[in-house]
């Protein structure tokens, strides 16, 4: 029998997997070998076995972000304006002309994060006002939801959008009281500006991608999701596996269909390393439900609007069905009740996968029991987010209709049904990404204003970890190599300074990530 090379002791390990909780993990060539208690482990060790006591604090399995936008969240953290924290209009033009005095002569001016609700006039800004800030070189801002851009004039204008623009199928383009494009465009219409914003280098994608999955280690996330990704960004992955690059583990999804184009971009090659799987392909049914573009059955409140769906069901089936026989796993973004039953019927319509795979939803943020029990049926796994209850939760009490409040992101209602509910944060349209406030989140279901949203869907601290950890791993096609602690899983570890499941509710974002491990290597320690 090898000898350890780490053995892992004196700490609070919270297996997942089988529920136990043990003293000691013992560790060879990166990956588990042994769980138990401290003595059952010790002879197991030798002189060149590094031996870290952890001193009591909780060490779990490494977190898995299942649904996020890793290349996204890096241009925030590199090159992209950051929005989120603004309060008004007139602050996010006082970010924008401080952007403007700083960028190269010809250089598109991009920002991301408003949240209209967060903003003193409560109102998005316009055409109009970007004119204001930025009259003289292109820029767009983007909702924090990402299904919702606001371009100025000369945007527009390189963009070829005026009044007399067509909308393309499954996107908006809003109007001002002159009949003008007053700037605003929703889901597939961003597809027109998209076409146009100069696309970021291969050096470029690379340095977002790994200051994201820096970011994510600091978080405890040591494997993570971008969903729907461009073949550019595809490439970069690639690479960045190939060349050893990579600071985290990888799912990437393939984009199924480009914003404001009716035709699908060609299947990429399925890969799979120990670093990066590709296997998934994303398409996106509706929009969000902050922004009140995710398809509903009925109207927003105050308002006749039901939300966009992007699909005609007869196109999606066929991209499905294409999808599907050539082997690859479908993840379907799906927040509204319209959308949802959309999706769900066209999975019930599908063969059964060749390799035995479940397809996925992704958010899934109003779906009836019954949909739920359907998706159980079928294999479908949703992937989903409770820090938005933290984060947008006012948006939701400000435009879900009555009828659907009892129906918001039902996670109690989830587990009930037996479906695979995995956890993920939708980085960047949450600014807190961390797991451990999704944890919270999905335990009080308290926004940060104070409001409870829909108490009774409420889950415990343990449920919401094991959806962080192994259900996230399932849903990834990962369960078999990570997401626990058992023999023959990755050693990828999240060490805590508290126990999430012992620890009081409202209390649990103060809990701190101290390490990260990766493959049993440290990737990650907090400073002091």
């Amino acid at each position: 029998m090898r000898l350890l090379d780490q053995l892992f002791f004196n700490g609070n390990m919270l297996t997942m997997r089988d529920r136990r909780r043990v003293t000691a993990v013992g560790v060879v060539a990166g990956k588990i070998v042994g769980v138990g208690q401290e003595e059952e482990l010790r002879v197991r060790s030798g002189p060149f076995t590094e031996v870290i006591d952890l001193e009591g604090l909780t060490l779990v399995p490494g977190f898995e972000d299942a649904h996020a936008h890793v290349w996204k969240m890096g241009h925030l953290l590199t090159t992209m304006l950051d929005l989120r924290r603004a309060t008004s209009v007139e602050a996010i033009g006082e970010l924008l002309r401080e952007r403007h005095r700083r960028l190269p002569e010809h250089a598109w001016l991009l920002a991301r994060g408003f949240n209209e609700i967060s903003l003193t006039e409560q109102r998005r800004p316009t055409r109009r006002d970007l004119d204001r800030f930025v009259p003289d070189r292109p820029a767009v801002l983007t909702r924090t939801c990402g299904h919702i851009a606001v371009a100025n004039s000369v945007a527009l204008r390189a963009a070829g959008i005026d009044r007399d623009t067509i909308a393309p199928e499954g996107g908006v383009i809003e109007h001002d009281e002159d009949g003008e494009a007053n700037g605003i465009l929703h889901e597939t219409a961003m597809g027109l500006l998209h076409r146009v914003v100069p696309p970021p280098t291969q050096f470029d994608y690379k340095e977002m991608i790994h200051a994201a999955l820096k970011h994510q280690l600091a978080r405890g996330v040591t494997s993570s999701s971008d969903c729907g990704v461009l073949p550019s960004l595809l490439q970069a992955y690639l690479e960045m596996d190939r060349d050893g690059t990579l600071p985290a583990r990888m799912v990437v999804m393939p984009l199924g269909r480009p914003d404001g184009d009716e035709g699908a971009f060609p299947l990429a090659e399925k890969y799979h390393s120990s670093m990066l799987r590709i296997d998934t392909v994303k398409f996106l049914a509706d929009g969000g439900l902050s922004g009140a573009t995710a398809a509903l059955t009925v109207p927003y409140r105050e308002s006749e609007s039901t939300g966009v769906l992007r699909f005609q069901s007869d196109d999606l089936f066929q991209l499905f069905v294409e999808a599907q026989s050539n082997g690859w796993r479908i993840a379907s973004h799906a927040i509204g009740d319209a959308a949802i039953e959309q999706v769900l019927g066209l999975y019930e319509r599908l063969d059964p996968h060749p390799d035995g795979s479940g397809h996925r939803i992704e958010h899934a943020g109003l779906p009836s029991v019954d949909q739920l029990r359907r998706m159980q049926a079928a294999d479908v796994a949703i992937v989903t987010q409770p820090v938005f209850l933290d984060e947008l939760g006012a948006n939701f009490l400000a435009v879900v209709p009555e009828v659907l409040m009892p129906r918001v992101y039902p996670f109690g209602d989830m587990l009930r049904s037996g479906v695979t509910m995995a956890f993920s944060s939708d980085a960047p349209v949450v600014l807190n990404d961390s797991p451990l406030a999704g944890i919270e989140a999905a335990v009080t279901r308290r926004s940060r204003e104070g409001e409870t949203i829909v108490a009774n869907q409420a889950i415990t601290a343990e449920e919401a970890l094991f959806a962080y950890t192994c259900a996230a791993a399932q849903a990834s096609g990962e369960e078999q190599t990570r997401g626990s602690l058992c023999e023959g899983r990755w050693a990828d570890f999240a060490i805590l300074s508290a126990d999430p499941t012992a620890i009081e509710a409202a209390r649990i974002h103060e809990i701190l990530v101290e390490r990260t491990y990766l493959a049993g290597k440290l990737v990650y320690a907090r400073q002091a």
